[in-house]
């Protein structure tokens, strides 16, 4: 039986999730992916039941919920950029979901082509609740080609301005939400959260090919793209093996674009056989990787804007390590220097060296800053926490 105390906060009995973007699969291995699963997982957990439906199904179930695929229209001989957001487009427009019981309340993860989690909570007269994790059109418009941008501006706007309640992973994100829906009510920062029965510190060796316990190791997590800062951690790890004769190495759990750029880095830095690269690997595997490490690392460049809700800082707190980071968003909130971890300017691989400097050399403070992390992690930030938030919120509406 489940505790009173675990019970979701409102009346909701049953959900409907939506996730219409291409790039997402449900179930899947990316981060999004796993946001996807933590979301609905929590929801179970709290008592609810439900369907979820996707553009890109893996699988026929999620947590125990049937996936239910979203039907796009069929290409066109001619691929193109406008073809594609056409049909995505006209995917929204398809009324035809097919819902076993009507849900209390629609659950949609921001897309930039789809509306039709919307146009169905309207039709069903239930709440459309929805989840924005970045700017998409602001993104695009910096980083990407589109055909039809106008579009999907007008189709921000319209949800931003029509959905019952938006949740928002930081307070840049509301701040964006904001500037489109004309006014704050109904915007609800909810940050990402952690599974804390996966990452949860259980005494795990450290995998094969890694030093023993006596080397420290600093560990890193996530793919490798210029937004994770990762040219700057080698740079403060070469700082800290030449003026202190660390013997540290350094663990990337990921892979990524720049994988091939980063090792010749290394190599050029006589720190290669130092260097252990694990790949691609599943999120269930990602603490057997972290857990033996010495401290963790998220060292994040100076951003124009820094939208995010890292996943990984919250998984680094939950599985006791001692976390770095650099001060930049969000993360400044969920790690006080000097508190739960220390903080350190983007962009300095000087500052960044001697962070690792202090975690080394200071086992005490180490094991103090440990400590702080996963227990506030497990007393505000699990997604069993973000998402009673997120029904508390929803029962007020």
């Amino acid at each position: 039986m489940m505790a009173d105390a675990d019970r979701t906060p409102s009346l909701a009995k049953r959900f409907a999730y939506i996730c219409a973007d291409p790039g997402i699969p449900v179930p899947g291995g990316k981060g999004a992916s796993i946001h996807v699963k933590s979301v609905c997982r929590a929801l179970r957990g709290l008592g609810l039941d439900g369907e979820v439906f996707t553009v890109r199904p893996e699988a026929e179930s999620l947590c125990g919920l049937p996936v239910r695929p979203i039907s796009i229209p069929r290409r066109r001989k001619r691929k193109s950029i406008e073809d594609r957001e056409t049909r995505l487009f006209l995917a929204s427009l398809n009324t035809s979901i097919s819902m076993m019981e009507k849900p209390d309340f629609i659950y949609e993860r921001y897309t930039l082509w789809h509306a039709g989690g919307l146009a169905h909570a309207r039709e069903l007269d239930v709440p459309f609740i929805l989840e924005v994790n970045s700017p998409l059109p602001v993104e695009a418009k910096n980083f990407r080609n589109l055909a039809n941008l106008p579009l999907a501006e007008g189709i921000a706007q319209l949800l931003m301005r029509d959905a019952d309640g938006i949740v928002c992973v930081s307070e840049e994100v509301a701040e964006w939400v904001r500037s489109l829906r004309g006014h704050a009510s109904g915007v609800w920062v909810i940050p990402n959260g952690v599974d804390d029965e996966l990452f949860t510190p259980n005494g795990r060796s450290r995998p094969a090919g890694l030093p023993g316990s006596e080397t420290p190791v600093i560990a890193f997590s996530g793919s490798f793209r210029p937004w994770h800062g990762i040219d700057d951690m080698l740079d403060a790890f070469h700082i800290l093996v030449r003026e202190t004769g660390s013997d540290a190495h350094l663990l990337l759990v990921g892979d990524g674009p720049m994988r091939d750029d980063f090792e010749s880095k290394a190599r050029s830095f006589g720190l290669h056989d130092r260097v252990h690269i694990t790949g691609m690997v599943s999120h269930q595997e990602v603490p057997e990787w972290l857990e033996g490490a010495t401290m963790a690392v998220a060292p994040y460049p100076q951003l124009e804007h820094f939208y995010f809700s890292p996943l990984k800082l919250y998984e680094f707190l939950a599985l006791g390590l001692p976390v770095i980071a650099t001060d930049v968003g969000q993360i400044r909130d969920v790690i006080p220097d000097g508190e739960r971890g220390l903080l350190c300017p983007p962009g300095s691989p000087e500052a960044l060296a001697s962070a690792m400097n202090e975690i080394l050399s200071d086992a005490e403070r180490s094991q103090q800053l440990a400590r702080a992390g996963r227990k506030w992690v497990l007393d505000n930030a699990t997604w069993h926490h973000r998402v009673r938030e997120i029904l508390t919120n929803v029962s007020e509406l």
